[in-house]
């Protein structure tokens, strides 16, 4: 009896372990496995597909979300693999029963037990396909587990991301992408019925290699489900008749630098605000261009939505694979000499701080400072030359007197700031920031062009279509902008209306073309990959026939010309009396970005200068401004006084 009960109560206690541990194991989360590999996929606006890497082992698989996916597939599936899915708890023990019993009755398999959930786990874990019994245990267990720790729609989400639909294609939307060229929102009963007879025997059923079997599948799901489902027999007959794809489609790549950019950061895939068509296009027009340049010449472009910052069309060379021009180099983020593209903002800086007129009038003559004696390109002079003509023309001298009265430092530390701090380890260009000597990116380079034509708007440039816009600092005012529009629109030959604006580096190493349409800009950049020079790359003569190219086949509208109010002067004349401008720089709502907290001011020498209330000895050009966030600068003199506020961020 003794030895009965010490049985009875090992045997209970092994039961209660077993029970124990299984306990403890189904309480863990479960593994990931293969759905922490997916591909890289970046889509347009549109959701096409513009560029698709493959997983590490060569599956095109793609996340999934239940809201992405046709609810009339999810009900297909359900009703022909897993009727009770909704209900168990991951086995469906009625079905095991049922499997077990024809089994020992018939002595062969005539009825299957694998609920949806058996199926996403072996989906999640490959060495659970075995068909042996022990591999079968573990994957009732497996899915307990899963039930355990997941929701039925993250089970389901997980399952269509990892099913097979024949050769390397894994997942519903590489599946409906590869054979019907959509996406799994909407899809036909017909293409359904495929789709849940697929990863049964993806292989043997795939339509393009074996029609015949992949139809008689078809067939079979449509029958088993017809009366689950209630569909009419007239439904079936009109299903049974349409056709199946004959061949697997799968995308060209496009886009590769930013395909490249999006893999270097958390979020590898996702929708982008290019335009498909147009991100073909201006590729096109790039490759074809370079083909008539000689090696190493490369050629880089990007069109901008203005107001936004959306990114519409985005190529970083003209020749990814191009060994021999460096093709895989990113040039749209790379720093060049920018040659005379700042000579707006120069120019716009000036008016905005009264230092210029409109009407201005500049002497184009020998300039020498400190052991710098700058030319124009052409190495003559114009003499007496208006502002526009001195744009127009991008004559070098105009645009570094301008920048002289500026102050070269200060329109550096503005730059600098606008561009979130970017250029701080470059070292102060001075003057030769007018003519190439402070290095952007063409990225850049069209930042700054966004707040010459819509100060106030978008900032920065936005590839993604849920991506905040920044909009917290200004470079110059809108009747600034209005003006210097006005300035580079021009006439020609054909009468059409275009607004540019070119830059030629030293030695002729990198061409630019920036070039103002109604709603969009267009940044081209062409030149050498290691800063190679070469005899024959401008900016009017190679990168401004690009950026008319490609506004010409995109459709771009010209700009609208700015109405620019007359004066007289009188008006001016009367206001200088009552009150001078007293504080030139920094500006009222300034943005500064600064090391060492040492801010240049340009205003009025003869007031009385105030910082934060606190009265200043003496006006110094440069002060110390001992606290960063926001501070007020106030200049008096006699009745007249004039504050600015300005944020200073280290």
């Amino acid at each position: 009896m003794k030895r009965a009960k010490h049985i009875i109560a090992t045997v209970f206690t092994i039961v209660a372990v077993i029970t124990g541990a299984l306990a403890w194991y189904i309480s863990q989360p479960p593994e990931l496995g293969r759905l922490t590999d997916v591909s890289s996929v970046l889509r347009s606006n549109d959701g096409r597909i513009l560029n698709l890497r493959l997983t590490e082992k060569g599956y095109w698989r793609e996340p999934a979300k239940i809201e992405e996916i046709d609810p009339r597939l999810v009900e297909v599936l359900i009703a022909y693999e897993d009727q009770r899915f909704w209900r168990h708890n991951g086995v469906d023990f009625k079905a095991v029963g049922r499997a077990a019993f024809n089994l020992v009755k018939l002595a062969r398999v005539t009825s299957g037990a694998s609920t949806i959930t058996m199926q996403t786990v072996r989906l999640l874990d490959t060495s659970l396909g075995r068909q042996t019994l022990t591999t079968k245990l573990r994957q009732m267990l497996e899915a307990i587990r899963l039930e355990r720790h997941w929701t039925k729609e993250e089970i389901l989400e997980a399952y269509f991301t990892l099913a097979p639909y024949g050769g390397n294609i894994e997942g519903i939307k590489a599946a409906t992408e590869a054979w019907f060229q959509k996406n799994p929102a909407d899809l036909t009963l017909n293409e359904i019925s495929l789709l849940v007879a697929l990863p049964q025997s993806p292989e043997r059923r795939r339509p393009d290699r074996f029609p015949d079997a992949a139809y008689k599948a078809k067939q079979i799901v449509l029958s088993k489900v017809a009366p689950r489902l209630e569909l009419l027999p007239s439904t079936i007959a009109e299903v049974s008749r349409e056709p199946l794809p004959s061949r697997l489609s799968k995308p060209k790549s496009h886009a590769l630098h930013l395909a490249d950019r999006f893999i270097q950061t958390t979020r590898a895939s996702g929708n982008t605000t290019l335009f498909w068509d147009w991100q073909r296009q201006v590729e096109s027009i790039l490759a074809n261009a370079i083909e008539t340049r000689p090696v190493p010449i490369q050629a880089a472009a990007l069109v901008v939505e203005r107001k936004s910052g959306f990114v519409r069309a985005y190529v970083g060379s003209a020749q990814y694979g191009s060994t021999a021009r460096k093709g895989a180099v990113n040039y749209l983020t790379a720093l060049r000499s920018p040659g005379s593209t700042l000579k707006p903002l120069i120019y716009a800086k000036a008016l905005n701080r009264g230092l210029i007129r409109l009407d201005q009038v500049f002497d184009d003559t020998t300039y020498y400072r400190a052991g710098y004696r700058p030319t124009n390109f052409d190495q003559g002079f114009r003499g007496k030359v208006t502002l526009r003509d001195a744009l127009v023309a991008s004559l070098n001298i105009p645009a570094i007197r301008a920048l002289e009265q500026v102050g070269p430092r200060i329109l550096h530390n503005e730059l600098n700031g606008y561009l979130n701090g970017s250029l701080s380890t470059q070292a102060d260009a001075g003057l030769s920031l007018a003519v190439g000597g402070l290095y952007l990116t063409p990225e850049q380079v069209a930042m700054i062009y966004m707040g010459l034509a819509d100060p106030g708007r978008a900032r920065e440039l936005t590839f993604e279509p849920e991506q905040r816009v920044a909009t917290d600092m200004t470079l110059i005012s809108r009747s600034t902008s209005d003006k210097i529009l006005d300035l580079l629109i021009q006439e020609m030959s054909n009468g059409e209306r275009v607004a540019f604006k070119t830059g030629t580096s030293y030695a002729r190493q990198d061409a630019w073309s920036v070039q103002i349409h109604e709603n969009h800009l267009v940044v081209v950049w062409m030149g050498t990959p290691d800063n190679e020079p070469t005899s024959s790359l401008t900016g009017v003569g190679s990168a401004f026939p690009l950026s008319l190219e490609i506004g010409r086949s995109l459709g771009l509208s010209a700009p609208t010309k700015p109405k620019i109010p007359q004066s007289d002067g009188k008006d001016d004349f009367i206001t200088t009396l009552s009150c001078p401008d007293l504080i030139r720089y920094p500006q009222n709502g300034s943005w500064i970005r600064s090391d060492d907290q040492v801010l240049e001011v340009i205003g009025d020498d003869d007031t009385v200068w105030y910082l934060n209330g606190k009265k200043l000895e003496r006006f110094k050009r440069q002060i110390d401004v001992p606290q960063a966030g926001i501070n007020v600068l106030t200049a008096r003199k006699g009745s007249c006084s004039q504050s600015n506020e300005f944020f200073i961020e280290q």
